[in-house]
């Protein structure tokens, strides 16, 4: 139901919109004309055949007509005969009767002819006529449709015309003229037939069997189309049997309790039948864009259909994306399109078409110096994109059936490129495409090598060699290095020189790695696709020879080049190169860090989570051998620089757990290396980090062996009896296990103990605030050994007297430790339980108290004060079967006599 209150439109929505209304006007514009104009052009054929037709049906009916009335020459020579009769009786004397004259009817065969060319004639006229005026009208609809020029009243006055086209039926009567026309054309052949039936029977057998032929072939032609949607030909009534025929299917269907059909019309269903997926459909898509390949002969014609290419194998969303998303990647997730991937592969195959070929062409162009810097750019990247996603198609390990494709003989393609724009696509593209070339010649690979094997047991035996062989395959397998080729050229071939081409030969693929990887991280943005590229051009099968020299001067070239970008500049991509990079360096056993990786670990400044995660696993089973090498085999690193890697390795917050004989090992290498005020730091780092593996391999059958562990003390007062722990119900977490989180915690604090003890004597230790504050993390523990109270206690007050304790006691009584005795941990079980421990901590955190500023105006002391009063005040009141020996008023200076009197509680 329409609202009236609609019906008034405000002037200022009208004009709004406007517009909207242009878009309507352009689109109405063309289908109309085109409309009128396809009904114009019929509407000419049509008087034009009606004509010549008329006027040879004319001709026909100016003979056929005589034979409705009697001839005249007929009657003459009766009445001749008559009188001739009356003058041979008056000579003999007789007198013969007067006959009277026959009356004439015309024959059957006549009338019939008459009739129907008569009909013939009618239509015809009547279509030219009917033609005449639809030409008429359709000149007048497209006036009217532009008599005004304001957008909004040119839009509905093309609505209105229109829908009064519909309304009226005018399509109809468009159809309607041809069929008058196709009527008229057989009347005149059966009226043909019949004028002939008097004159000759053979005649008549022919006009007859041509209408017959006639008659077939226009019933093919109706009935043709509804069967076959893409047949072209047509005519009049096959819209008419079309409708019958989905009345027809509509009766049956209701008849018989089916779901009723759709109104589809003939067009409707012929685009459903080209749209709908087809192996049919499939063959017409790959012959349209060969044909469409083959009918652009120019560059610029070419170059849509090059832009078009990435976009239909590859983009975004991917609902099946092959390819692994690297961790770490915040940019979108290309993924593979498969509906034209055969279609493309057809035209890089079909040797009339030959597309990379053309894109080649297409790349040698931008080389001419014709284009503009512009338009060169844009075609270079479009094409770079475009064989980017081609090689993906010819890649094993997105499609292990194809034959990989060879492009190597394609020298455009790895032309360097200066433009730091296009760079950016040629990087990826290249190395995608050496990389396939690479694949398509392992077989010749594979032959040099079991040649090369040959070779060198013949040259043991002292046979002659034919290295013309070896010289062949080289100059297919190394395309762009003929350094062996002439070498082979200009020397005899020996057994060193067979390994070097081995090597050579073996580190193909990781040199086509290693290229991509540095010249991708010498970019000052991410390269186009680079995660794909990344994965496609490292099969799972890679692996680092044993020559790793190559791929660790890569890695230390990049960071030496890319550190300060990376520590000034969004650059992910280039963490994620140097993480990847090290993972395949990596091999099956422990190896020596590389330095370029050691100077990453220390110099970059914020390292993102998930390399610890993917690394920390590969990187501390490497540090014993890398600390055990000789300082001329590190590849430029020192032993201090592989410390400080160690230290910030083992405290980041964001380590995956290593088996503890790991850790033992690690202590042990630093045991051997000497005492330093890094190796300190570390060696505490990596006992706090053993304590945690011990934690996190718990099981009720290894907790006894975990619990006697060789680097707890024997002193402990966390008594052997699981039985008597109880069991945290809540998180499922079993006796024996919450038993030896408390051994666990003990050890920490005694740990503790130990670093304070380092921190106040020298050296001092290196970063010695963040490893304290690191291994100081966990809970409070619950029940602690006198000898570790009391060591600890000692080691506060020692730390107090030392030239760092004002730098340090802050971190200290910040210590989680200390959380039974703040407001952080009123329900925290206090642990101090020996007196003297108790008094040791007091004494010092009176006097440490005594040195800060009275009035807290350092930012550090501000939350310090309080935070020491609770703890000096709840060592006292957690404690109470111990008489304190001293308390803190609150608000109030205390006695000079008392050994905390200068200790000022500020409410601030």
């Amino acid at each position: 139901m329409i609202n009236q209150d609609a019906l008034v439109v405000d002037p200022g929505d009208e004009a709004a919109a406007a517009k909207l209304w242009a878009v309507y006007i352009s689109e109405a514009e063309k289908y109309d004309k085109g409309l009128v104009e396809s009904w114009k052009s019929d509407m000419q054929g049509m008087l034009i055949f009606a004509g010549l037709f008329s006027a040879s049906l004319t001709a026909f009916l100016i003979e056929s007509y005589k034979t409705l009335n009697i001839d005249s020459g007929d009657a003459t020579v009766q009445l001749l005969a008559r009188i001739s009769q009356q003058l041979d009786g008056s000579a003999n004397g007789s007198t013969l009767p007067i006959p009277s004259p026959s009356s004439f009817t015309p024959t059957t065969a006549s009338i019939v002819c008459n009739a129907l060319w008569f009909i013939s004639l009618g239509l015809s006229l009547t279509c030219a006529l009917i033609a005449t005026l639809l030409d008429q009208w359709a000149r007048d609809f497209l006036h009217r449709s532009e008599i005004r020029s304001a957008p909004l009243i040119r839009a509905r006055i093309f609505s209105y015309l229109y829908y009064g086209l519909k309304r009226f039926n005018m399509h109809t009567v468009v159809e309607i003229i041809p069929l008058l026309l196709h009527a008229s054309l057989f009347l005149f052949f059966s009226g043909l037939v019949a004028f002939l039936i008097p004159v000759s029977r053979i005649m008549t057998i022919i006009a007859a069997f041509i209408l017959f032929i006639v008659v077939i072939t226009y019933s093919i032609l109706t009935l043709l189309p509804l069967r076959y949607f893409d047949c072209p030909y047509r005519t009049p009534l096959s819209g008419g049997f079309w409708r019958l025929f989905r009345s027809y299917q509509r009766i049956w269907a209701q008849s018989t309790s089916k779901s009723t059909l759709c109104d589809e019309t003939m067009v409707e269903a012929m685009a459903r039948c080209a749209v709908e997926d087809s192996a049919e459909r499939m063959i017409r898509d790959g012959r349209a864009l060969v044909w469409t390949v083959k009918s652009l002969s120019d560059d610029s014609e070419l170059e849509p259909f090059v832009e078009g290419i990435p976009d239909v194998l590859w983009g975004l969303p991917a609902p099946e994306y092959p390819v692994a998303v690297l961790l770490g990647s915040a940019g979108p997730q290309y993924g593979q399109r498969y509906s034209y991937a055969d279609h493309i592969r057809e035209l890089v195959n079909n040797p009339d078409v030959r597309l990379c070929d053309r894109i080649e062409s297409h790349l040698q162009s931008c080389d001419t110096g014709l284009l503009s810097a512009e338009v060169r750019k844009r075609r270079l990247i479009a094409s770079y994109k475009a064989l980017w996603a081609i090689a993906t198609l010819f890649h094993p390990k997105q499609f292990p059936t194809q034959p990989v494709l060879d492009f190597s003989r394609w020298k455009r393609f790895f032309k360097m490129e200066e433009d730091c724009d296009i760079l950016h696509y040629s990087v990826s593209a290249q190395a995608l495409l050496r990389w396939n070339s690479v694949n398509a010649m392992e077989p010749r690979s594979l032959e040099l090598l079991d040649y090369l094997a040959k070779c060198r047991i013949d040259i043991e035996q002292g046979h002659e060699l034919d290295k013309q062989p070896i010289i062949l395959i080289l100059k297919e397998v190394l395309w762009d290095d003929y350094y062996y080729v002439q070498r082979l050229s200009q020397s005899n071939l020996t057994v060193e020189l067979i390994s070097e081409i081995e090597t050579e030969i073996n580190g193909i693929r990781c040199n086509t790695r290693l290229h991509y990887l540095e010249r991708a991280a010498g970019l000052d943005s991410e390269p186009y696709q680079w995660r794909g590229t990344l994965d496609l051009v490292l099969l799972p099968s890679f692996k680092v020879f044993k020559d790793e020299q190559p791929l660790g001067y890569t890695l230390f070239r990049i960071v030496q080049d890319q550190i300060q970008n990376l520590n000034t500049k969004n650059c992910v991509w280039i963490d994620t190169i140097i993480r990847d990079l090290y993972c395949s360096y990596t091999p099956d056993g422990p190896t020596m860090i590389p330095s370029g990786m050691i100077r990453y670990i220390n110099e970059r400044t914020e390292i993102n989570p998930l390399f610890w995660l993917n690394c920390y696993g590969r990187l501390l089973p490497n540090f014993p051998i890398t600390l055990s090498t000789p300082s001329s085999d590190r590849l430029f690193s020192t032993e201090d620089p592989i410390l400080t890697a160690l230290w910030r390795l083992t405290s980041s917050p964001y380590l995956v757990g290593c088996e503890s004989a790991m850790y033992l090992s690690v202590l042990e290498v630093l045991a051997n290396s000497g005492v330093s005020a890094i190796s300190i730091s570390v060696t505490v780092l990596v006992k706090a980090e053993l304590y945690r593996s011990l934690g996190s391999a718990l099981t009720d059958e290894n907790w006894l062996s975990h619990f006697n562990h060789p680097l707890f003390h024997t002193e402990t007062a966390v008594a052997p009896q699981p039985s008597s722990v109880i069991a945290d119900q809540d998180n499922n977490i079993p006796s024996a296990q919450m038993f030896m989180w408390n051994r666990i915690d003990e050890g920490m604090v005694a740990l503790l103990a130990e670093f304070i003890e380092l921190c106040g004597s020298e050296p001092f230790p290196y970063k010695a605030v963040e490893t304290l504050q690191h291994i100081g993390r966990r809970f409070p523990p619950t029940l602690v050994h006198d000898i570790h109270q009391n060591r600890l206690a000692q080691a506060i007050g020692k730390l107090f007297e030392s030239p760092h304790g004002a730098e340090i006691l802050p971190f200290v009584a910040d210590l989680n430790i200390f959380a039974p005795y703040t407001e952080r941990g009123p329900r925290l079980t206090p642990w101090l339980s020996s007196h003297s421990a108790r008094g040791i901590i007091k004494a010092t955190f009176y006097a440490y108290a005594e040195t800060l500023p009275p009035d807290c105006s350092d930012f550090k002391s501000a939350p310090l004060l309080p935070r020491l009063r609770q703890i000096i005040e709840r060592l006292d009141s957690l404690h109470p079967d111990i008489k304190p020996e001293s308390s803190i008023l609150d608000n109030e200076e205390i006695e000079d006599d008392d050994p905390g009197s200068s200790l000022h509680v500020d409410e601030g």
